[in-house]
């Protein structure tokens, strides 16, 4: 499994991802496509604002720390 840099998450081990992707298939498979295309609309949204949040939080501690260190995501 490849991990973002400088992510604050930890994930699932390998194992554990492939599990749970085998368990999504066989939970999407009877869905129609405009449904999948909603479920999937719905997690990239999801995705989308943890980066933001991130984005925010690292641009905050930027602007507090003296010494630059650049934090973004």
């Amino acid at each position: 499994m490849e991990t973002e840099p400088n992510s604050f998450q930890t994930g699932l081990s390998d194992e554990a991802m492939q599990t749970l992707k085998t368990q999504l298939v066989d939970l999407v498979e009877p869905l129609s496509d405009h449904q999948l295309l909603d479920l999937a609309d719905g997690i990239h949204e999801m995705l989308r604002q943890r980066r933001m949040v991130r984005q925010h939080h690292a641009e905050r501690m930027n602007a507090r720390t003296r010494h630059g260190v650049d934090l973004r995501i």
